[in-house]
C-alpha cells in the first residue's frame, strides 16, 4: 500500500494541487488547465468543445477571400488560361511599345506602335490607319512578328520579347482595353488591330545570363 499524506490521503509522491479534482475526459468533463489557458471560456452546449482560440502575438490573422489575395499578388496571373507564364504577362503589362515587323510585295517593313496587353485573351491591340504601308501589308498577310524591349545598357538587366503570330481587325472589347491604357485617344478616329501571339520567347537576364522563357501555341 503506498504511503499516503494527511491532506486528502493521497499518495505521498502526488504533488499537491490548489484543485485536487481529477481530469475527466468524457463529454462535459473537467477540461485540462492547458486547455484553459489557451482559449477564451464561451458559453457551449454541454459535451461540446468550447472556447475560441486566442491570437498569438506577432502572427496576423488572415482575413478576406483567398481569391482576392491570390489576385492581389499577381498569382491570378500565372493562371493564365492561355498557359502563358506569368513574368511574360507582367512584362507585356509593364511596357506600351511594341516594334511590329509585316510583309508583303516581297519585302519585309517594320514599323512602331503604342499597344496594351489584354492578358484575358492574350492579345496585343494597337492602332493603325489603313493608309499605312505596314496596315495594307497586315490587310494581306496577317502573319506578322513584334518585339517589345527593356532599353538598358546594364548586362544583367536586359530584358526583351520576341513573338509571331496572327493580326487582325481588334473587335468592341478590344477597343475598350486599349482606351482604359490610353484615354486620351477616345476621341481620335482609331483603326484597331490585335495580335494573337503563336510563339513567345521572351530573354530575361534578371533570371540568369541569357536566360529564356518559351511560350509555344502552335
Amino acid at each position: 500500500m503506498a504511503a499516503t499524506t494527511g491532506k486528502g490521503h493521497l499518495p505521498a509522491d502526488m504533488p499537491e494541487s490548489r484543485d485536487q479534482e481529477p481530469f475527466d475526459n468524457r463529454p462535459g468533463g473537467r477540461t485540462r488547465p492547458e486547455a484553459i489557458r489557451e482559449t477564451d471560456k464561451t458559453p457551449g452546449k454541454a459535451g461540446e468543445q468550447t472556447g475560441t482560440p486566442r491570437k498569438k502575438s506577432g502572427i496576423p490573422e488572415k482575413t478576406g477571400n483567398p481569391e482576392d489575395t491570390a489576385e492581389s499578388t499577381g498569382a491570378q496571373e500565372a493562371k493564365h488560361k492561355a498557359g502563358v507564364d506569368a513574368r511574360i504577362v507582367r512584362f507585356l503589362k509593364k511596357h506600351h511599345v511594341l516594334t511590329l515587323a509585316t510583309s508583303g510585295e516581297g519585302a519585309p517593313y517594320c514599323s512602331n506602335a503604342f499597344y496594351c496587353y489584354d492578358a484575358e485573351r492574350n492579345l496585343l491591340i494597337f492602332t493603325s490607319d489603313m493608309a499605312t504601308r505596314h496596315a495594307q501589308q497586315m490587310a494581306r498577310n496577317p502573319c506578322v512578328a513584334a518585339s517589345v524591349v527593356l532599353e538598358t545598357k546594364v548586362v544583367g538587366r536586359v530584358q526583351g520579347l520576341q513573338l509571331c503570330g496572327k493580326a487582325e481587325r481588334a473587335d468592341e472589347a478590344a477597343r475598350r482595353a486599349y482606351l482604359r491604357r490610353f484615354p486620351y485617344a477616345v476621341l481620335a478616329e482609331l483603326t484597331l488591330w490585335a495580335i494573337a501571339p503563336d510563339f513567345m520567347k521572351f530573354t530575361d537576364n534578371t533570371l540568369g545570363f541569357g536566360k529564356k522563357l518559351i511560350w509555344n501555341n502552335r
